[in-house]
């Protein structure tokens, strides 16, 4: 680029840090993947070069006015069904780029379960405890999605941890590094996630658009902050990758993250084997958990379970009333005398997490036999030894459940409640995409179905079923 062209694009307040074309890793791939036979030699897989040189860097020096299309939701009545939503593909028009933001070229957007509340839930009190005001005429829209895998077509001027051409994955909470939280070791509960969302572009009426949790994922682009943008070096499908920007690493995080990491040779219960349940199970069984009791009400998924590596599967519809003291017998081991390590009267597992939730709309499939969700929720204190560590990460529950004061006040229960505890995203993402690549985390159990933008109701209503584990929006 001439003097002159720099000059006039600084004038102009070019939103494009990294004019060279594309960045550095980016050529490489795109070198690797022409000249074949040396990609190995150029330290870029074949399959991510390919993906690189499928998806080039932007050359215009400005975003302002770029065209896409995305799945966006509109107010909603309570409990629409999702055939009659008011949610549809749009074309957006791009407003000019912040400079902590980038533009992602989307590949692939996993679906999850818990979006169905904002496709088809009222204004009024989220899962977060705070209220959602009604919609006014005017006010901005929302681009569906919370976690998407694609390749960095641009960036902003102050953007500093990714390049033009990388391939990120868009987690469902960032890590800043800078703020209270994340200083203090606990980088799940990072901060600096924005609130209200900012606008990001407009329809063609002049309706403001958002992103929902500010990186709507069912979209051609998406626009967020840095913060969530964790770059990808793996040789990893894309379909398969998109698994671990919410629930994937949210089901690991429960057995291999900082707050309760499982240890080997313990007892491990899951309640609950949707996406989330099957990750937890898998990462007990990477960590070395002797016994891992999977509890979920649908055949299909009690079947994955036991691939994945569960090692008893129980229906809760059966015996329901005896289900607690089922799982404790089976999690009492062989010696009771507690003067030479035995475990006496004081039953339990180890590790227990809860990954229920109540349901939006009820399944196609086998149901559960609460949905409200609230028995999960106290089976799982109850299932958790005296000294053993309860993961709760279902929401949606309707109403409130007890717990003895005594045990409350006075127990030696740690409960660690939160979609993503343990999950240090910088750190850990590069970790579980490792492990899909080695073959130990298993992501296609969880991504069973795929289906293209405009079919994105289609796989909001399987998910809702429950007919499938897991759906993935895919582009391209």
């Amino acid at each position: 680029m001439s003097t002159t062209e720099s000059g006039d694009l600084a004038e102009k307040g070019a939103d494009i840090r990294n004019t060279d074309a594309i960045s550095r890793r980016g050529m490489i791939g795109i070198t690797a993947a022409v000249a074949g036979g040396v990609a190995a030699l150029a330290g870029t897989k074949p399959a991510a070069a390919q993906a690189r040189q499928e998806a080039p860097a932007v050359l215009t020096g400005t975003q302002k006015g770029r065209k896409f299309r995305a799945f966006i939701t509109f107010e909603n009545t309570a409990h629409v069904s999702i055939r009659d939503s008011n949610s549809r593909v749009e074309t957006v028009t791009m407003k000019e780029l912040d400079a902590d933001r980038i533009v992602v070229r989307t590949e692939a957007a996993q679906v999850c379960y818990t979006m169905l509340g904002r496709v088809a839930g009222p204004p009024g009190i989220n899962a977060a405890g705070i209220l959602v005001p009604a919609q006014k005429k005017g006010d901005p829209v929302q681009i569906l999605g919370h976690s998407a895998v694609g390749i960095v077509e641009a960036i902003g001027s102050a953007v500093k941890r990714v390049k033009v051409g990388d391939r990120v994955l868009l987690a469902n909470t960032p890590q800043c590094g800078v703020c209270h939280n994340c200083l203090r070791g606990r980088p799940d509960r990072c901060l600096n996630v924005l609130s209200p969302t900012p606008v990001i572009g407009a329809l063609a009426d002049g309706t403001q658009v958002m992103q929902q949790h500010d990186r709507g994922g069912f979209s051609e682009l998406v626009i967020p902050t840095e913060q969530y943008a964790i770059p990808m070096y793996y040789d990893v499908d894309p379909v398969q990758l998109s698994t671990l920007g919410c629930s994937g690493a949210c089901g690991l995080g429960t057995t291999t993250g900082f707050e309760a990491p499982v240890a080997i040779g313990s007892d491990v219960v899951v309640l609950g084997c949707g996406p989330v349940g099957l990750s937890a199970v898998q990462g007990a069984r990477i960590k070395g958990a002797s016994q891992i009791i999977a509890v979920e009400p649908i055949a299909a998924r009690r079947a994955v379970a036991q691939q994945v590596g569960a090692t008893t599967v129980i229906d809760p519809n059966v015996d329901t009333a005896h289900l607690v003291e089922k799982i404790r017998d089976l999690c009492k081991g062989p010696n009771v005398q507690t003067w030479s390590g035995g475990v006496g009267t004081a039953r339990g597992a180890d590790f227990v997490i809860e990954a229920v939730g109540g349901d939006y709309y009820p399944p196609k499939v086998e149901a559960g036999p609460d949905p409200k969700g609230l028995i999960s929720l106290r089976w799982a204190w109850d299932l958790c030894s005296p000294t053993g560590q309860l993961s709760t990460v279902s929401i949606d529950q309707h109403g409130d459940f007890s717990i003895p004061a005594n045990q409350w006040s006075n127990g030696a229960k740690s409960h660690h409640p939160g979609n993503f505890n343990g999950v240090a995203t910088l750190k850990d993402m590069q970790i579980y995409a490792r492990l899909i690549e080695r073959g130990q985390f298993n992501a296609k159990a969880i991504a069973t179905a795929t289906y293209p933008l405009d079919r994105s109701k289609e796989a909001l209503q399987a998910v809702s079923d429950r007919t499938t584990v897991g759906a993935v929006i895919v582009f391209g």
